[in-house]
């Protein structure tokens, strides 16, 4: 079984983005959306260096 967002899920993500979203605050809310996934990624690779130091 293959697990993963396809292309037919992505072009959904975008049409919904689109529809709720005022397409002028799409840029602001793309870079809010990847600083929260660059602290998250941060914080998991300080939580595993943790373990690994234990």
């Amino acid at each position: 079984m293959k697990s993963g967002i396809g292309f037919s899920e992505i072009l959904l993500i975008l049409a919904l983005i689109l529809i709720f979203v005022n397409p002028k605050d799409i840029p602001e809310l793309l870079r809010k959306s990847l600083k929260i996934i660059a602290q998250i990624r941060s914080q998991i690779r300080s939580f595993l260096d943790d373990i690994g130091k234990q």
